[in-house]
């Protein structure tokens, strides 16, 4: 009998995540037969969450789709037929130039999002070529894009604090997010933090499994984060508590700032949040005097009318109290920024047409079901690493405009 022919390969996980857990893939004979995590990379340390952990199963899924499948059948029947790569590519090209032919390129409305990081096939893949040929833009704002607005406007294009720092901290506010389930990786530095004597915050609306390990949970209603965090302001300016030489030389607005933020007291901010004055006072007292100070905010913290005003309001904290002079200081938001993406280049926004309509991923029922009365309905809808009718908001206009014969 022939030896079996074992190896490993070194990866990354692909999916929609900010840890990017270096993973080791072992191979039997050619065959993806495990996946661990890699213990010698030096920030995920072996580990992996638990969608991944058996990822050599959903390789090899029998419902994992690996041709092209066209339907044979009525909507919704998940009637196929299996057919070459040529025939599918020949009748998508047929159809589309008949739809242009009749309706214009702006009928074809791209749809991705995050299922694959992947430059090449993710989210970003085909902007090029829609954008060329004149289809709808599709803005895709699930995730991060208040957030990520409000940093630059108010902190600028960095990452901010690296996750290794935090165990230098000596006061750390998880603002918003639940780092034991989907920052897994931050939460070693965070301990290792707790242990030289640190304190921790949590402050979320509901108490997930990081707030049940910190030393005080702060739960304000839903979507009433900013008024805490202007609540928090007023005290610090209020108290002279602020460092006034990083205000002077490192920041703009203070003066509007201090202006606005006299009347978000405490008590104006109980009314709101439902916490006790007594408490932010506390809070804005022991995260102003105790430095390194730093918060990791969450991208929950945009998901509410004004989301980005709150991302603002709190990322002004570590300016004001100078914690960003520190090692283990200032706050963490998306390690995004530190990645030299030339997105002009990848999706080419150039070659969009002048007057090109744009709709919102976060409409596509109301846009599948013309509740739009956009100028060109549109004709036909190409998805790829994305699953709307799972992922989207209307999942019930989804489907019914999905099951639109014209389309």
């Amino acid at each position: 009998m022939a030896a079996v022919m074992k190896t490993t390969h070194h990866g990354g996980c692909p999916h929609d995540c900010p840890d990017t857990c270096s993973m080791v893939f072992e191979v039997e004979d050619g065959k993806l037969t495990g996946v661990k995590g890699n213990p010698d990379h030096p920030m995920t340390s072996g580990g992996l969450c638990v969608k991944l952990k058996d990822y050599e199963k959903r390789h090899y899924h029998p419902d994992r789709l690996l041709y092209p499948m066209r339907r044979t059948g009525p909507k919704g029947s998940k009637e196929f037929e299996r057919i070459s790569w040529d025939e599918a590519l020949d009748e998508i090209v047929t159809r589309w130039k008949a739809i242009i032919e009749e309706d214009g390129p702006q009928a074809i409305l791209p749809c991705s999002y995050l299922g694959n990081q992947g430059l090449v096939h993710g989210l970003n893949g085909g902007d090029a070529f829609f954008n060329r040929m004149g289809a709808t833009v599709c803005e895709r704002t699930f995730c991060g894009e208040g957030s990520c607005t409000a940093w630059l406007t108010t902190v600028g294009p960095t990452a901010g604090v690296d996750p290794e720092s935090f165990k230098h901290s000596k006061y750390i506010i998880i603002w918003a997010c639940n780092v034991l389930s989907t920052n897994l990786h931050l939460w070693p530095f965070i301990l290792e933090a707790k242990k030289n004597g640190a304190k921790v915050v949590v402050i979320d609306a509901y108490a997930s499994k990081t707030a049940k390990q910190a030393d005080w949970h702060i739960a304000p209603k839903p979507g009433t984060d900013g008024a805490l965090a202007m609540a928090m302001i007023n005290v610090i300016i209020e108290e002279d508590l602020i460092d006034q030489d990083y205000v002077d030389n490192y920041t703009k607005g203070f003066a509007e700032l201090s202006e606005r933020a006299k009347t978000r007291t405490p008590e104006w901010a109980e009314e709101i949040t439902g916490i006790p004055a007594d408490d932010i006072r506390t809070l804005a007292r022991e995260y102003a005097s105790t430095n390194p100070s730093v918060i990791r905010l969450g991208v929950a913290l945009e998901r509410h009318y004004g989301g980005g005003q709150t991302i603002r309001a709190v990322t002004c904290l570590p300016a004001l109290t100078g914690a960003w002079r520190h090692v283990g200081g200032g706050a963490l938001q998306f390690p995004v920024w530190e990645h030299p993406y030339r997105f002009d280049v990848i999706s080419r926004p150039d070659l969009i047409p002048e007057g090109t309509p744009v709709v919102n991923i976060l409409q596509l029922g109301r846009v599948l079901t013309d509740e739009l009365n956009l100028a060109t309905p549109i004709k036909s809808l190409m998805c790829w690493n994305t699953n709307p009718v799972t992922q989207s908001p209307e999942t019930d206009k989804i489907i019914e405009g999905l099951k639109r014969e014209d389309l």
